[in-house]
């Protein structure tokens, strides 16, 4: 049997530091959640290399004092509580005195800070989780603490960190709650030595209970935010406010939702179920909306002390939180609609207000005959068909065990079939499928499918082979991004132009100069959004971008296919049969679902019980 043995606290917060310091992102999260318990109104956020060679925080705030700038690294030492009643009552965003033991026995880090009553600012390095002498040093009022080289001793972990892109582009995803949320603060993000945001404080003072929406319209931007409704409730010890978008802004993809409890960034699905069964009636099931929503609780309502990073909370009574939730965006969903849907072909342009901000938002013209069917498109026959996640009810096997008989027709459909089939045996029915009499067989197709596979393969190609064709684009279409989505173009930017995307980057978006011909005459900014959704996948599970390539080669395929609901003539149902059966894998779309079969005359003989 080994000797029992006590581990050195240096291992031991190596350890510990697997659960708090996941990436650089993890350390940025920390230190910022430091700068706002010190009361800071400006911190400054430097990275270097996605943050895997440096990070910098500086802040206003109250600083430390000499006689604490050690203390601070010592592992559970904290001035936030004392006693286990203590956690009952926790305001503050750091509280366990765990951040900064274990950064310090992952990387080099150096810290300086300047009191409110020091006359003096004081520096200190580490060595490993050792110490250096504390010296003096010429330092405003504030602290400023330099991360560099992570996991330089933990090799085995820093494998597993991504590109500096991916890296840079989770800190954004890490900062961007704190900037919607903290509007008090003035807030700098300078990357590789060049200022990427500077948002400066809406409010002095602490942040309001209310979101900001200019702050949101910085940060996020995009059309949708103004389209966006207010939702607010008071009551049994709860205060909730938010913004949720319009239901003509629904996708399929979680995508900018945000919650705050009591300031604190959160997840939460219980409330982001809450908030999609307010929208039951207005949006398709699968569907989801943006939103934006802070609650503010009685502190014994409200357990934040459930995860190792501070990232999820428990309610004491969670049912009363998320009924209030819903009937909050409820009753402001159905005041919208009311508003919008009263509105007559004498009022082509009408502003709304909603009483408590005032905050003016036109609409458009929208009879209440077809304000379902047009404004929320809830018409599912004019939607687009999405296939970045499989069927639940066929598999690509399935499909090709569906379809096998198929595989006897060869891949040159047209010369094999050229005397069996013509357009007079060609027919479409519910606009929907096509049907061909051939021999004694009856092919189905679906037609949407059926595109949509052939268009896949094109894009699989262009990639391989560099060729697909370009639509240049008369005048550039511009398209406003946030700083998350600017990062992920940029570093994906070779993928995107193989594919006959051409574009160009700055500060407010993107412009698009070229489109794979394809898609021409199509809406270029849906066709980017939907890509920048299947790109973004739950919050717990992060797919790699190659990962997810097939996933959008598919979404992009369906864009430029023939829809459902599209007439097509008896010789283009045939060109698309031929089309089809010289794809590599003509049985299914790209994931899954059979795009053709056949039934043999025998069969459908058997089914009328005809035996001549």
């Amino acid at each position: 049997m080994n000797k029992l043995q006590k581990l050195p606290q240096e291992l031991v917060n190596q350890i510990a530091a697997g659960e708090v310091i996941e990436r650089p992102a993890s350390i940025v999260k920390e230190l910022v959640d430091n700068a706002i318990d010190a009361k800071a109104s400006v911190i400054k956020i430097k990275v270097e290399e996605g943050g895997i060679k440096n990070i910098e925080i500086t802040d206003n705030g109250t600083g430390i004092p000499e006689v604490d700038l050690v203390k601070v690294f010592d592992a559970h030492t904290t001035s936030k509580i004392s006693s286990i009643e203590d956690l009952n009552e926790i305001m503050t965003m750091g509280f366990r005195g765990e951040a900064l033991s274990t950064i310090v026995s992952v990387a080099k880090v150096k810290a300086s800070s300047r009191h409110t009553e020091g006359e003096y600012g004081y520096e200190i390095a580490f060595d490993g989780i050792t110490p250096q002498t504390i010296k003096k040093s010429a330092k405003e009022q504030g602290t400023t603490i330099t991360v560099s080289d992570l996991f330089y001793n933990v090799p085995a972990r820093r494998k597993y960190l991504k590109t500096p892109e991916t890296e840079y582009r989770k800190i954004l995803e890490i900062l961007q709650p704190f900037f919607l949320r903290y509007d008090n603060i003035h807030f700098l993000l300078i990357k590789d030595g060049k200022e990427v945001l500077n948002l400066p404080a809406q409010v002095e003072n602490a942040p309001s209970k209310e979101l900001n929406l200019q702050r949101i319209k910085q940060v996020l931007k995009g059309e949708y935010i103004d389209r966006m409704f207010m939702f607010k409730s008071s009551g049994s010890g709860a205060e909730i406010f938010g913004y949720a978008g319009h239901p003509q802004d629904n996708y399929e993809k979680t995508s900018n939702q945000y919650i705050f409890i009591n300031d604190r960034p959160i997840w939460d699905f219980g409330i982001a179920k809450s908030i999609r069964s307010a929208y039951s009636r207005y949006i398709p099931q699968t569907q989801k909306v943006p939103f934006l929503i802070s609650i503010h609780l009685k502190n014994n309502l409200v357990d934040v002390n459930v995860h190792p990073r501070k990232e999820e909370v428990r309610f004491e009574n969670p049912f009363r939180i998320y009924s209030a939730v819903e009937e909050a965006v409820s009753h402001a969903l159905q005041n919208l609609v009311k508003t919008q849907n009263s509105f007559t072909a004498n009022q082509p342009e009408i502003n709304y207000i909603t009483p408590e901000y005032k905050q003016y938002t036109k609409v458009e013209d929208r009879g209440s005959s077809n304000y379902n069917q047009g404004m929320f498109k809830n018409d599912t026959s004019s939607r687009d068909i999405r296939f970045d996640k499989g069927s639940k009810d066929f598999s690509i096997k399935q499909s090709l065990n569906f379809s096998k008989e198929l595989l006897d027709i060869g891949r040159d459909g047209e010369e094999n079939h050229g005397n069996q089939v013509n357009a007079s045996n060609v027919f479409q029915i519910f606009n929907k499928y096509i049907l061909i009499e051939s021999g004694n067989e009856l092919i189905m197709m679906d037609q949407h499918a059926a595109a949509e596979r052939i268009n896949f393969e094109k894009l699989e190609k262009s990639l391989e082979n560099v060729n697909m064709d370009v639509q240049n684009l008369l005048l550039p279409t511009n398209i406003p991004l946030s700083e998350v989505e600017l990062t992920y173009l940029t570093e994906y930017r070779d993928f995107f132009e193989k594919l006959g995307f051409k574009f160009t980057l700055d500060e407010n978006g993107v412009d698009i100069h070229s489109i794979p011909s394809i898609f021409n005459g199509y809406n270029v900014e849906e066709l980017f959004r939907s890509v920048f959704d299947i790109s973004e996948v739950d919050r717990d599970i992060k797919k790699s971008f190659e990962n997810s390539k097939n996933n959008i080669l598919a979404t992009l395929a369906c864009h430029g296919s023939i829809r459902k609901g599209q007439s097509l003539t008896p010789q283009e149902g045939l060109n698309l049969y031929f089309t089809l059966l010289k794809c590599t894998n003509p049985y299914s779309c790209p994931h899954g679902r059979p795009a053709i079969w056949k039934q043999k005359l025998s069969e459908i003989d058997t089914n009328f019980y005809r035996t001549y």
